[in-house]
């Protein structure tokens, strides 16, 4: 068996995964690690020019797109290994970093899943670590507070604000983006909930492997640049997935009564965005018209799931 499997999932970002892939090879040096792409239905050639590219990298094509953690669970499955790197095709791992992600869990064989620090292109720090959501913090977002106040105390706690981050630390969760998991860990709790299409997946994950016994942890000394939604951005109904998958996380991990809350809420103001969606994109020509229909469908296709999903 392979000490590590690093597994690249991809979707219509071919220039990022080859960025990706090169960047994990050179941060595998070393290490007994095989490379992976799990292309999730890419039409942009994203499959062809990995394997002109990266011939020694083995592609899983998947047609049907089952989403990021589906992706990861077959590729974990096609090669199974001690150690498995999950990462978004927009992650840019920093030399050594996948040596000092493995080091770290064989310092701490009660941790059964790691994630390094993460930074946007221009070296900003970029949210690495987090709490596991609370109703709270959920009806917040929803309302816009934390886009009003975004150093709100609700906001700061969630993300760990006060806690000395340059240094090694237990979290609840990682950023799903880059996380060295113990294989072990990952069997044991089934791999990620393939009913998490696209969002809180790895939260999930954490928080059932915590439920589990093993640790979640950060690492600062393992660093990686994070482009941020780079697949998610092609597509105005991202938040259509995002807010059925809060909705499955709180059913799954909250008490009934808060996931009713959350349902209502987000219901609530999907319709008031409705409202002002025409003022917010006023179709003044085809283009604004066709952006405005977009819209308005995501929109109320969030609204016909969201029962399906509170009965889930």
């Amino acid at each position: 068996m392979t000490d590590t499997t690093v597994v690249v999932v991809s979707y219509n970002t071919r220039d990022l995964a080859l960025e990706a892939l090169a960047a994990a090879r050179a941060a595998a040096a070393g290490l007994d690690a095989t490379i992976l792409l799990a292309d999730n239905g890419s039409t942009d050639g994203t499959p062809a020019a990995v394997r002109a590219a990266f011939p020694e990298v083995t592609v899983l094509e998947n047609p049907d797109n089952p989403g990021y953690g589906a992706a990861i669970n077959r590729a974990a499955a096609a090669r199974p290994a001690g150690h498995l790197c999950a990462l978004n095709a927009d992650v840019v791992l920093a030399p050594g970093s996948l040596g000092t992600l493995r080091r770290f869990l064989d310092a701490h064989p009660a941790c059964g899943l790691v994630g390094p620090s993460l930074t946007y292109r221009d070296g900003t720090p970029q949210a690495s670590c987090k709490r596991f959501p609370t109703i709270g913090v959920a009806l917040g977002e929803l309302f816009g507070v934390h886009s009003l106040l975004p150093r709100n105390p609700w906001i700061r706690r969630s993300y760990y604000d006060g806690l000395d981050l340059s240094r090694e630390v237990s979290v609840d969760a990682v950023s799903g983006a880059a996380m060295l998991i113990r294989g072990e860990a990952f069997r044991t709790v089934g791999g990620f909930d393939a009913g998490f299409r696209m969002y809180f997946e790895e939260t999930d994950l954490c928080r059932r492997l915590r439920q589990a016994g093993f640790g979640v942890a950060f690492c600062p000394a393992a660093r990686a640049v994070h482009w941020h939604g780079a697949s998610t951005l092609q597509t105005s109904a991202r938040q259509v997935d995002y807010y059925l998958s809060y909705v499955r996380y709180f059913k799954k991990h909250q008490r009934r009564g808060a996931a009713a809350v959350l349902v209502a809420a987000i219901a609530l103001s999907t319709l008031g965005r409705m409202a002002g969606l025409a003022l917010k994109y006023p179709p003044l020509d085809r283009r604004r018209a066709a952006l405005l229909r977009a819209k308005e469908a995501a929109c109320m296709r969030l609204l016909r799931a969201l029962p399906r999903v509170a009965r889930v």
